[in-house]
């Protein structure tokens, strides 16, 4: 304690009384400032929308390319994981793969059914 004398402890409070209350309203004015500029910045974000912009270029990457897509939905859900991402980058990943996938087994059922035809 910096004081080892209580007396002395009050009279030096009772000295600077003016002091530390204003140093409190200053912290408490910064503070609030620093609240009020991380609030905006949290609100000034993107659009929810926006992360449908991959996942549409995912899809068509799928649609042209499954086994690539395949690729390009695992590679995003490793990337969320790994990097601990948002729920926006599990959507893309998952939405690719499955777009990927869909058209993966069905060009191979339309293989399939071709070559079982011409036999």
């Amino acid at each position: 304690m910096p004081f080892k004398d209580p007396e002395r402890k009050k009279e030096w409070e009772r000295r600077h009384r003016l002091e530390r209350l204003t140093r409190r309203r200053e912290l408490r004015r910064i503070q609030s400032a620093q609240q009020a500029t991380r609030s905006e910045a949290i609100r000034t974000g993107h659009g929810g929308g926006l992360f449908l912009v991959p996942l549409i270029a995912g899809g068509a990457l799928a649609a042209c390319s499954p086994k690539i897509g395949m690729a390009a939905g695992g590679g995003t859900l490793a990337v969320a994981a790994i990097f601990k991402k948002g729920w926006a980058w599990w959507v893309v990943g998952c939405g690719t793969l499955l777009v990927a996938l869909l058209f993966y087994f069905t060009d191979r059922d339309t293989q399939e059914t071709t070559s079982s035809e011409t036999k």
